[in-house]
């Protein structure tokens, strides 16, 4: 891979087909979750492929390489805490269909394991210790049930467009501001974790 950009080995998603249709929120909203999984991917291709490529013998920049991964982890945990907690109960309520988003829970599920032992992995290896090797074997084993995921959920929302508009621009509104404002005690946690 010779690519100069975070654009694979996992694909990004397009937002070509609804981003400038604005007749109904749920574009909107999917147009937004589609630029964040962009940035949740951007993130893991990064990973994936800088990790062979960090000399052995730097152990700061190993060390600063897996304070990368943990924060990228860090991010993946905020983001689809959020959303379980804040966003899918709000699209429950306002469509009235218990088990809407369940569908996209049971993939969070899906890839929890795999996700769990690559964070356990950056948190715990020493730069001694470290093989690029490892890391991009870890992100394999959870990479097909999270890129499935991020792409799918944006179907999901743009599903939304037979419910009201004004509604669903509210509960992502409410989505945004619970990020935003647990936002900076995740950094925090993990800025204490890893110094």
């Amino acid at each position: 891979m010779s690519s100069e950009w975070a654009d694979e080995p996992y694909p990004l998603l397009s937002t070509a087909p609804f981003s400038k249709d604005s007749s109904h929120a749920a574009y909107y909203v999917a147009t937004q979750m589609a630029l964040a999984h962009n940035g949740i991917l951007r993130g893991l291709n990064s990973i994936y492929l800088q990790a062979t490529h960090i000399p052995r013998e730097d152990l700061e920049a190993i060390r600063d390489f897996l304070t990368y991964c943990q924060c990228w982890c860090e991010s993946m945990h905020h983001h689809h805490d959020a959303e379980e907690q804040e966003f899918f109960p709000s699209i429950e309520l306002l469509t009235e269909i218990q088990g809407i988003m369940e569908r996209n829970k049971e993939q969070h599920r899906a890839f929890t394991p795999g996700f769990g032992l690559f964070q356990e992995y950056s948190q715990t290896c020493l730069p001694k210790d470290y093989d690029g090797r490892k890391i991009r074997s870890l992100i394999e084993a959870f990479a097909e049930p999270l890129t499935q995921h991020l792409h799918d959920e944006i179907e999901t929302l743009r599903a939304l467009d037979k419910y009201d508009s004004g509604r669903i621009r509210q509960a992502y509104q409410r989505f945004e501001k619970t990020l935003m404002a647990t936002d900076n005690v995740r950094r925090t946690f993990m800025y204490e974790r890893v110094h």
